[in-house]
Protein backbone atom coordinates (compact mmCIF):
# COMPACT_ATOMS: atom_id res chain seq x y z
CA UNK A 1 0.00 0.00 0.00
CA UNK A 2 2.57 2.43 1.07
CA UNK A 3 4.46 1.55 -1.92
CA UNK A 4 1.65 2.16 -4.16
CA UNK A 5 0.81 5.63 -2.91
CA UNK A 6 4.16 6.75 -4.44
CA UNK A 7 3.14 5.84 -7.68
CA UNK A 8 2.65 9.10 -10.12
CA UNK A 9 -0.47 9.93 -12.25
CA UNK A 10 0.93 8.18 -15.78
CA UNK A 11 2.84 5.19 -13.48
CA UNK A 12 -0.94 4.47 -11.68
CA UNK A 13 -2.59 4.00 -15.84
CA UNK A 14 0.61 1.55 -16.66
CA UNK A 15 -0.16 -0.71 -13.41
CA UNK A 16 -3.90 -0.46 -13.86
CA UNK A 17 -3.14 -1.72 -17.72
CA UNK A 18 -0.70 -4.09 -16.67
CA UNK A 19 -2.47 -5.31 -13.57
CA UNK A 20 -6.05 -6.13 -15.69
CA UNK A 21 -3.91 -8.14 -17.92
CA UNK A 22 -2.33 -10.09 -15.70
CA UNK A 23 -5.52 -10.90 -13.37
CA UNK A 24 -7.44 -11.99 -16.83
CA UNK A 25 -4.37 -14.48 -17.35
CA UNK A 26 -4.90 -15.79 -14.03
CA UNK A 27 -8.58 -16.11 -14.23
CA UNK A 28 -8.27 -18.32 -17.38
CA UNK A 29 -5.43 -20.26 -15.35
CA UNK A 30 -8.28 -20.93 -12.57
CA UNK A 31 -10.97 -22.26 -14.56
CA UNK A 32 -7.46 -24.61 -15.87
CA UNK A 33 -5.80 -25.12 -13.17
CA UNK A 34 -7.70 -23.96 -10.02
CA UNK A 35 -9.03 -26.04 -7.16
CA UNK A 36 -13.03 -26.97 -6.66
CA UNK A 37 -14.35 -25.72 -3.46
CA UNK A 38 -18.09 -25.47 -2.75
CA UNK A 39 -18.72 -25.60 -6.20
CA UNK A 40 -17.07 -23.02 -7.66
CA UNK A 41 -13.75 -23.10 -9.26
CA UNK A 42 -12.45 -19.33 -7.78
CA UNK A 43 -8.56 -19.84 -6.48
CA UNK A 44 -5.35 -21.10 -7.87
CA UNK A 45 -2.18 -22.14 -5.89
CA UNK A 46 0.79 -20.06 -6.90
CA UNK A 47 4.18 -19.92 -5.40
CA UNK A 48 3.00 -22.11 -2.52
CA UNK A 49 0.01 -19.60 -1.97
CA UNK A 50 -3.74 -19.36 -3.01
CA UNK A 51 -5.39 -16.89 -4.66
CA UNK A 52 -8.43 -15.38 -5.57
CA UNK A 53 -7.97 -13.13 -9.10
CA UNK A 54 -11.10 -11.77 -9.39
CA UNK A 55 -9.88 -9.72 -6.10
CA UNK A 56 -7.68 -8.26 -7.36
CA UNK A 57 -9.23 -7.70 -10.97
CA UNK A 58 -11.77 -5.30 -9.28
CA UNK A 59 -9.32 -2.81 -8.58
CA UNK A 60 -7.50 -2.97 -11.92
CA UNK A 61 -10.77 -3.06 -13.68
CA UNK A 62 -11.62 0.42 -12.16
CA UNK A 63 -8.32 2.16 -13.37
CA UNK A 64 -8.17 1.07 -17.04
CA UNK A 65 -11.58 1.15 -17.18
CA UNK A 66 -11.20 5.26 -16.17
CA UNK A 67 -8.51 5.65 -18.34
CA UNK A 68 -10.71 4.19 -21.62
CA UNK A 69 -13.35 6.28 -20.43
CA UNK A 70 -11.16 9.33 -20.11
CA UNK A 71 -8.89 8.70 -23.40
CA UNK A 72 -12.03 8.75 -25.49
CA UNK A 73 -14.11 10.92 -23.99
CA UNK A 74 -14.33 12.91 -27.27
CA UNK A 75 -14.47 9.96 -29.39
CA UNK A 76 -17.41 8.38 -31.22
CA UNK A 77 -20.31 6.60 -28.37
CA UNK A 78 -18.84 3.42 -30.39
CA UNK A 79 -15.05 3.97 -29.40
CA UNK A 80 -16.12 5.74 -25.87
CA UNK A 81 -18.47 2.71 -24.63
CA UNK A 82 -17.41 0.11 -26.86
CA UNK A 83 -13.96 -0.20 -25.47
CA UNK A 84 -15.31 -0.42 -22.12
CA UNK A 85 -17.73 -2.94 -22.58
CA UNK A 86 -15.15 -5.48 -23.89
CA UNK A 87 -13.20 -5.46 -21.09
CA UNK A 88 -16.11 -5.77 -19.22
CA UNK A 89 -17.76 -8.89 -21.10
CA UNK A 90 -14.24 -10.45 -20.88
CA UNK A 91 -14.24 -10.39 -17.31
CA UNK A 92 -17.71 -11.37 -16.26
CA UNK A 93 -17.96 -13.98 -18.86
CA UNK A 94 -14.51 -15.79 -17.02
CA UNK A 95 -16.41 -15.01 -14.02
CA UNK A 96 -19.70 -16.48 -15.05
CA UNK A 97 -17.71 -19.88 -16.21
CA UNK A 98 -16.35 -20.17 -12.49
CA UNK A 99 -19.51 -19.91 -11.82
CA UNK A 100 -19.32 -16.70 -9.63
CA UNK A 101 -22.21 -14.53 -9.44
CA UNK A 102 -21.86 -12.55 -7.10
CA UNK A 103 -18.84 -10.93 -8.52
CA UNK A 104 -20.52 -10.71 -11.43
CA UNK A 105 -22.96 -8.39 -10.23
CA UNK A 106 -19.94 -6.59 -8.14
CA UNK A 107 -18.43 -6.04 -11.44
CA UNK A 108 -21.59 -4.82 -13.44
CA UNK A 109 -22.47 -2.26 -10.28
CA UNK A 110 -18.87 -0.98 -10.32
CA UNK A 111 -18.96 -0.27 -14.27
CA UNK A 112 -22.18 1.23 -14.89
CA UNK A 113 -21.63 3.24 -11.77
CA UNK A 114 -18.42 4.91 -13.69
CA UNK A 115 -20.61 4.81 -16.94
CA UNK A 116 -23.00 7.01 -15.06
CA UNK A 117 -20.57 9.21 -13.66
CA UNK A 118 -19.01 9.43 -17.18
CA UNK A 119 -22.24 10.68 -18.52
CA UNK A 120 -23.60 7.77 -20.08
CA UNK A 121 -27.18 8.89 -22.30
CA UNK A 122 -30.47 8.37 -20.33
CA UNK A 123 -31.34 5.61 -23.12
CA UNK A 124 -28.49 3.84 -22.65
CA UNK A 125 -28.70 3.77 -19.23
CA UNK A 126 -32.18 2.19 -19.36
CA UNK A 127 -30.69 -0.41 -21.97
CA UNK A 128 -28.51 -1.63 -19.33
CA UNK A 129 -30.83 -1.84 -16.86
CA UNK A 130 -33.03 -3.60 -18.59
CA UNK A 131 -30.14 -6.29 -19.06
CA UNK A 132 -29.79 -6.38 -16.14
CA UNK A 133 -33.06 -7.02 -14.47
CA UNK A 134 -33.09 -10.45 -17.76
CA UNK A 135 -30.02 -11.21 -15.82
CA UNK A 136 -30.84 -11.16 -12.50
CA UNK A 137 -34.17 -12.93 -13.62
CA UNK A 138 -32.33 -15.82 -15.27
CA UNK A 139 -29.87 -16.43 -12.70
CA UNK A 140 -32.99 -17.09 -10.10
CA UNK A 141 -34.13 -19.51 -12.70
CA UNK A 142 -31.05 -21.25 -14.01
CA UNK A 143 -28.88 -21.49 -10.87
CA UNK A 144 -29.61 -23.65 -8.11
CA UNK A 145 -27.65 -21.86 -5.72
CA UNK A 146 -28.78 -18.63 -6.90
CA UNK A 147 -32.28 -19.69 -6.37
CA UNK A 148 -31.57 -20.96 -2.95
CA UNK A 149 -29.92 -18.11 -1.28
CA UNK A 150 -32.82 -16.05 -2.96
CA UNK A 151 -35.49 -18.23 -1.24
CA UNK A 152 -33.56 -18.29 2.18
CA UNK A 153 -33.28 -14.75 2.18
CA UNK A 154 -37.14 -14.21 1.28
CA UNK A 155 -38.76 -17.11 3.20
CA UNK A 156 -38.55 -15.80 6.81
CA UNK A 157 -40.06 -19.46 7.69
CA UNK A 158 -37.39 -21.59 6.18
CA UNK A 159 -34.03 -21.59 8.45
CA UNK A 160 -30.79 -19.95 6.96
CA UNK A 161 -28.54 -21.49 9.67
CA UNK A 162 -25.63 -19.18 9.49
CA UNK A 163 -27.51 -16.11 9.59
CA UNK A 164 -29.74 -17.06 12.00
CA UNK A 165 -26.13 -18.07 14.50
CA UNK A 166 -25.30 -14.34 13.49
CA UNK A 167 -28.15 -12.45 14.90
CA UNK A 168 -27.86 -15.15 17.88
CA UNK A 169 -24.36 -13.52 17.91
CA UNK A 170 -25.35 -9.43 17.98
CA UNK A 171 -28.09 -10.82 20.69
CA UNK A 172 -25.71 -12.60 23.11
CA UNK A 173 -23.14 -9.56 22.67
CA UNK A 174 -25.72 -6.89 23.82
CA UNK A 175 -23.80 -3.46 24.25
CA UNK A 176 -20.17 -4.26 25.45
CA UNK A 177 -19.74 -8.18 24.70
CA UNK A 178 -18.60 -11.06 26.24
CA UNK A 179 -14.92 -10.58 25.71
CA UNK A 180 -12.57 -11.38 23.46
CA UNK A 181 -12.18 -15.05 22.52
CA UNK A 182 -15.41 -16.09 25.03
CA UNK A 183 -17.92 -15.61 21.59
CA UNK A 184 -19.58 -18.81 20.74
CA UNK A 185 -20.68 -17.79 17.08
CA UNK A 186 -17.37 -18.65 15.74
CA UNK A 187 -17.67 -22.68 16.84
CA UNK A 188 -21.15 -22.61 14.61
CA UNK A 189 -19.96 -21.15 11.61
CA UNK A 190 -17.42 -21.86 9.12
CA UNK A 191 -16.44 -18.76 7.68
CA UNK A 192 -17.14 -16.41 10.92
CA UNK A 193 -13.19 -15.44 10.46
CA UNK A 194 -14.54 -13.86 6.97
CA UNK A 195 -17.69 -13.57 5.51
CA UNK A 196 -19.29 -13.20 9.36
CA UNK A 197 -16.73 -11.71 11.00
CA UNK A 198 -19.06 -8.87 11.78
CA UNK A 199 -21.04 -11.31 14.11
CA UNK A 200 -17.83 -12.35 15.84
CA UNK A 201 -16.95 -8.73 16.69
CA UNK A 202 -20.53 -7.88 17.62
CA UNK A 203 -20.72 -11.30 20.10
CA UNK A 204 -17.06 -10.77 21.78
CA UNK A 205 -16.77 -6.72 21.86
CA UNK A 206 -20.64 -6.08 21.44
CA UNK A 207 -23.22 -3.60 19.46
CA UNK A 208 -20.91 -0.39 20.81
CA UNK A 209 -17.68 -1.77 19.47
CA UNK A 210 -19.54 -2.76 15.89
CA UNK A 211 -21.02 1.25 15.91
CA UNK A 212 -17.73 2.99 16.09
CA UNK A 213 -16.75 0.36 13.35
CA UNK A 214 -19.27 1.86 11.05
CA UNK A 215 -18.62 5.09 12.03
CA UNK A 216 -15.20 4.70 10.77
CA UNK A 217 -15.72 3.37 7.44
CA UNK A 218 -18.80 6.09 7.01
CA UNK A 219 -15.98 8.86 7.90
CA UNK A 220 -13.56 7.30 5.44
CA UNK A 221 -16.48 6.87 2.75
CA UNK A 222 -17.44 10.67 3.19
CA UNK A 223 -14.02 11.90 2.62
CA UNK A 224 -13.71 10.19 -0.37
CA UNK A 225 -16.66 11.90 -1.44
CA UNK A 226 -15.63 14.94 -0.85
CA UNK A 227 -12.09 14.57 -2.58
CA UNK A 228 -13.66 12.68 -5.22
CA UNK A 229 -16.54 15.86 -5.88
CA UNK A 230 -13.17 18.65 -5.94
CA UNK A 231 -11.75 16.54 -8.37
CA UNK A 232 -10.67 18.51 -11.76
CA UNK A 233 -9.09 15.64 -14.18
CA UNK A 234 -11.85 13.18 -15.69
CA UNK A 235 -9.46 9.98 -14.75
CA UNK A 236 -9.15 10.72 -11.19
CA UNK A 237 -12.65 11.37 -10.48
CA UNK A 238 -13.74 8.33 -12.45
CA UNK A 239 -11.37 5.95 -10.43
CA UNK A 240 -11.69 7.54 -7.15
CA UNK A 241 -15.54 6.68 -7.35
CA UNK A 242 -14.86 3.55 -8.88
CA UNK A 243 -12.38 2.29 -5.88
CA UNK A 244 -14.94 4.18 -3.41
CA UNK A 245 -18.14 2.52 -4.58
CA UNK A 246 -16.29 -1.06 -4.64
CA UNK A 247 -14.69 -0.55 -0.63
CA UNK A 248 -18.59 0.90 0.19
CA UNK A 249 -20.16 -2.34 -1.24
CA UNK A 250 -17.66 -4.73 0.57
CA UNK A 251 -18.70 -2.66 4.01
CA UNK A 252 -22.27 -2.78 3.15
CA UNK A 253 -22.82 -6.13 1.55
CA UNK A 254 -21.00 -8.14 4.65
CA UNK A 255 -22.39 -5.55 7.43
CA UNK A 256 -25.60 -6.41 5.91
CA UNK A 257 -25.67 -10.11 5.06
CA UNK A 258 -24.41 -10.73 9.27
CA UNK A 259 -27.74 -8.47 9.83
CA UNK A 260 -29.98 -10.34 7.70
CA UNK A 261 -30.48 -7.64 5.07
CA UNK A 262 -28.80 -9.33 2.00
CA UNK A 263 -28.73 -12.72 0.56
CA UNK A 264 -25.86 -14.45 1.91
CA UNK A 265 -22.98 -13.23 -0.22
CA UNK A 266 -19.04 -13.99 0.23
CA UNK A 267 -17.64 -11.06 0.54
CA UNK A 268 -15.31 -9.71 3.36
CA UNK A 269 -15.34 -6.85 5.56
CA UNK A 270 -12.10 -4.39 4.69
CA UNK A 271 -8.97 -4.86 7.04
CA UNK A 272 -11.30 -6.70 9.80
CA UNK A 273 -11.73 -10.30 7.91
CA UNK A 274 -9.43 -12.91 7.40
CA UNK A 275 -7.90 -13.48 3.95
CA UNK A 276 -4.70 -12.98 2.11
CA UNK A 277 -6.61 -12.20 -1.19
CA UNK A 278 -9.18 -9.77 -0.34
CA UNK A 279 -6.23 -7.86 1.98
CA UNK A 280 -3.71 -7.44 -0.13
CA UNK A 281 -6.32 -6.26 -3.08
CA UNK A 282 -7.88 -3.70 -0.23
CA UNK A 283 -4.01 -2.37 0.18
CA UNK A 284 -3.61 -2.14 -3.72
CA UNK A 285 -7.22 -0.11 -3.69
CA UNK A 286 -6.33 1.93 -0.50
CA UNK A 287 -2.34 2.80 -2.10
CA UNK A 288 -4.08 4.19 -5.49
CA UNK A 289 -6.47 6.35 -3.16
CA UNK A 290 -4.08 7.36 -1.25
CA UNK A 291 -1.65 8.21 -4.64
CA UNK A 292 -4.52 9.91 -5.72
CA UNK A 293 -5.70 12.34 -3.16
CA UNK A 294 -2.30 13.50 -1.43
CA UNK A 295 -1.39 15.26 -4.49
CA UNK A 296 -4.07 17.07 -7.22
CA UNK A 297 -3.70 16.95 -10.72
CA UNK A 298 -4.66 20.08 -12.92
CA UNK A 299 -3.88 19.88 -16.62
CA UNK A 300 -4.90 21.38 -20.01
CA UNK A 301 -7.26 19.45 -21.85
CA UNK A 302 -5.16 18.10 -24.63
CA UNK A 303 -6.53 14.31 -26.01
CA UNK A 304 -7.87 13.13 -23.87
CA UNK A 305 -6.94 14.61 -20.39
CA UNK A 306 -10.92 15.64 -19.46
CA UNK A 307 -11.32 18.88 -17.01
CA UNK A 308 -13.93 18.38 -15.12
CA UNK A 309 -16.88 21.51 -15.61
Amino acid sequence: MIAISFLNYEKIKIVGLFGLGLTIILLVAVLLFGSHTKGAVRWISVAGFTLQPSEFAKTFFVILNAYVLQKYYFSKIFYRYGISAILFLVIISLLILQPDFGMTITFAILWSSQLFLHGLPFPLIAILMMIACAGGVGAYLFLPHVEDRINRFLNTGEKNYQVERSLDAFVNGSFFGVGPGNGMVKKYIPDVHTDFIFAAVGEEYGILTCTLIIIIFAYFITRLVKRAIEEEDMFVYLALCGLMIQFTMQVIVNIGVSLKMFPTKGMTLPFISYGGSSMISMAICFGLILAFTKRRYHRDVDYGNVKML
